[in-house]
């Protein structure tokens, strides 16, 4: 191929990935959603745009052991979304602070670097005194931007985000909302390819589980 072909064949590229862009962006303006991009933590996700976000930095070593929450996003009023910035040195994270309400069973993650994945184990067993095993984590689900969406057995819908091996998003509600796991299937990190399509599904998804609520 030819200079001048490979140039227009990049041309081409570059217009069909604006021309998804601006569509992903008027689809969002028309489910009434908005985006919510942190620039301390690298990360993004979508909110429903009649709610306003709260953003606090904090030290709580207690609420997600192994890991320290130095900020919080308040997604509308108390008991709806709770975004929490987790970071973990030791690269683990625990679902339930210990000492929490029964009869809820901790799930914990932890990264193995010499197998490179996720695993999951249960600090407490998995309920009627059965215990736990430790294996892989389910890392089936991801968000728009790549992400796995660990799954968590909280009181409250919770999921937990990997950004990194030692920095965790973690997305739960009080029990006040109905788009807490569509909301945090739009977490991506800044820079990551976002496919127009599942953008656009997902945000409608939010959207109507929000107008549910």
């Amino acid at each position: 191929m030819s200079a001048s072909g490979r140039l227009g064949v990049v041309v081409v590229a570059m217009l069909a990935a604006a021309t998804a862009s601006a569509a992903a962006a008027d689809s969002a303006v028309a489910d009434g959603v908005k985006q919510y991009v942190d620039s301390a933590y690298r990360f993004s996700f979508w909110y429903p745009g009649d709610l306003q976000i709260a953003a606090a930095t904090t030290h709580d070593s207690t609420s997600f052991p192994g890991g320290v929450v130095v900020e919080t996003l308040q997604v509308g009023e108390a008991g709806e979304v709770t975004i929490s910035v987790v970071n973990s040195p030791k690269r683990t994270i625990t679902d339930e602070p210990n000492g929490h309400a029964a009869p809820i069973a901790q799930t914990k993650y932890f990264y193995d670097a010499s197998a490179r994945r996720w695993m999951v184990s249960y600090p407490e067993g998995i309920g009627d005194g059965k215990p736990g095993t430790t294996g892989p984590a389910d890392v089936s689900a991801r968000t728009i931007g790549g992400l796995p969406m660990l799954p968590s057995g909280a009181r409250f819908d919770t999921t937990i985000i990997p950004l990194s091996t030692t920095r965790f998003v973690v997305v739960q509600d009080g029990g006040g909302s109905a788009f807490t796991a569509e909301l945090a299937r739009t977490v991506a990190p800044t820079g990551a390819h976002v496919d127009a399509t599942a953008q656009s599904a997902a945000l409608k998804a939010e959207a109507a589980a929000y107008k549910k609520q």
